[in-house]
């Protein structure tokens, strides 16, 4: 399935009507299932469905970073993983890294960020996330939903073994506590985010050992948490 289509629309602006070709996202029902019986179901674009897998996995603590990936099967839209141990680690803990960045280079990074979300500038309808290093971005993805976002670019850093305790990760939404939680289990200790946290958020990532950032456009950003990551 295309990820975009076009569409008839009619656009009134300045009491001008007129008809044109618009491009919308589509969206499917995505859902997971865990030694078959069903976990979770969403709304989410087409797409990279294994890695939003993955990354629901390790987000919710049924698998660790490192080791084997458990066994997978696409079937249409949905995903069957067969697990040996399924239990769900509820436990969150603080992130055991040493990684470090200057805002220079966080800022440099989120511009290019900005510039990479070719779907959201046709449609003004997805939202985005990344990780990588001071340097580049490893992944990138965009969705409808955050949350499909976090997971899918989650799980395709995994995918690419890309080392979670030294990069950063960007969002294009606002950061709630259950994404620093999400974020803190796979051990990355950086967040970079375009728009606002919560009063909550910012105590999670207090407690983890992230830094967070948020409203980073431009040339200015807030540091709400860990600052010493960034040599402040």
């Amino acid at each position: 399935m295309d990820l975009t289509v076009e569409k008839s629309v009619v656009t009134i602006k300045a009491g001008q009507v007129e008809e044109r070709a618009d491009t919308l996202i589509q969206q499917i029902t995505y859902s997971l299932e865990i030694n078959g019986i069903p976990e979770f179901s969403s709304v989410c674009c087409p797409g990279d469905l294994l890695p939003l897998a993955y990354g629901y996995l390790l987000t919710q603590g049924y698998m660790p970073v490192s080791g084997k990936p458990p066994s997978a099967l696409q079937n249409g839209n949905v995903v069957q993983i067969t697990m040996q141990n399924s239990n769900r680690m509820k436990e969150v803990k603080p992130v055991q890294s040493a990684y470090t960045l200057t805002p220079e280079a966080i800022l440099s990074r989120v511009v290019e960020f900005v510039k990479a979300g070719v779907v959201f500038k046709e449609t003004g309808a997805t939202h985005s996330a990344a990780i990588g290093t001071d340097t580049d971005f490893g992944c990138y993805v965009e969705d409808i939903s955050r949350s499909a976002a976090l997971e899918k670019v989650i799980g395709e850093a995994y995918m690419n073994n890309i080392l979670f305790n030294n990069s950063f990760i960007t969002l294009s939404s606002r950061v709630p506590e259950g994404f620093v939680k999400r974020i803190a289990r796979v051990g990355i200790p950086v967040i970079a985010a375009i728009s606002a946290p919560t009063v909550q958020a910012v105590l999670a990532a207090e407690k983890l050992g992230i830094c967070l950032c948020g409203f980073v456009r431009g040339n200015r950003m807030n540091v709400y948490s860990g600052k010493w990551r960034l040599g402040l």
